[in-house]
């Protein structure tokens, strides 16, 4: 089996297209279309469904993804080990929450790329739960997610960092000026991301244990937009601090100091338990974390 033929069905099948596979590694379409006809004639199966232009993966290219995965992964792991190479090179694919796509971590991210310009960096963004199972399949080299502690033993913990989760109001709208209890914000316009997200998960549960509930939320799907609709005074919300850094300094939103609930989870850089711990993988977490303001604690 061609390596070759396997990285062009995996950007064919993310792409979900044959032109566009193409156009990412600068073949002509006939190309890409002969490698896959060849995959499929050497396996026995169909791997993608055709509709005229249109590709969709078949249950049989579903499967054929998550070796073709490994496959280029293990093709990675041979050459940084036998080519003598400590600087980071090759693919790497991970995977981030919408929170952190939206915060100072992506500028360690970015600071990445310009100091390692051979790494094909490709960038997954998804819910936690989406993620880990993405790292279990091989689909990503690593997950950076805002959690709980992870005890799955299927994965590794390569860093960690507390976090606060931090409730927030409009500027001006006095919640620093008083004593505040979480009971006086139950009945406040509340401003949140999707039922399911983590931190919002956090806050249901702390209401929970003193009876109480949040009405008729606003649900928003997006950090910036959320702090946008806080500060413009239309709510009230709660955010991991590190999505709230520029937001607090500028004045644009201020934060409720809530005396009995203090929230944290934790920022985790994880990869499968059989993985190997590439210096790609190792340069990218070290970025992550420095691009939260500091480095992670042990």
């Amino acid at each position: 089996m061609e390596l070759r033929n396997l990285r062009t069905f995996v950007h064919a099948a993310e792409l979900n297209s044959f032109s566009k596979a193409a156009n990412r590694l600068n073949y002509a379409q006939s190309t890409v279309t002969a490698q896959i006809d060849a995959l499929e004639k050497e396996l026995g199966v169909q791997l993608f469904h055709r509709n005229g232009k249109k590709i969709s993966l078949s249950e049989a290219g579903q499967e054929l993804l998550r070796y073709a995965y490994r496959f280029l992964q293990l093709e990675n792991e041979v050459y940084q080990s036998f080519g003598g190479e400590e600087e980071p090179s090759g693919d790497l694919c991970v995977g981030i929450l919408e929170s952190l796509s939206a915060s100072g971590h992506m500028k360690g991210l970015e600071q990445f790329l310009r100091d390692y310009p051979a790494v094909r960096l490709r960038v997954r963004i998804g819910t936690t739960i989406e993620l880990m199972e993405k790292l279990e399949n091989g689909e990503i080299d690593a997950a950076f997610l805002l959690d709980t502690p992870v005890m799955n033993r299927k994965f590794r913990t390569v860093d960690r960092q507390s976090v606060r989760i931090l409730f927030i109001a409009p500027p001006g709208s006095g919640w620093g000026g008083k004593r505040v209890m979480l009971r006086d914000l139950a009945e406040e316009r509340w401003l949140l991301t999707e039922r399911g997200c983590n931190y919002r998960r956090l806050l249901e549960e702390e209401l929970l244990k003193r009876e109480l509930s949040v009405f008729d939320p606003l649900e928003i799907g997006s950090t910036s937009v959320l702090i946008r609709c806080v500060s413009d005074g239309l709510g009230i919300s709660l955010l991991p601090e590190y999505n709230l850094t520029e937001a607090l300094r500028e004045g644009r939103v201020q934060e409720i100091p809530v005396e009995d609930c203090r929230m944290e989870m934790e920022f985790q850089a994880l990869i499968h338990k059989d993985r190997w711990l590439s210096p790609s993988i190792q340069k990218i977490c070290e970025y992550m974390k420095y691009g939260s303001g500091g480095p992670l604690k042990e």
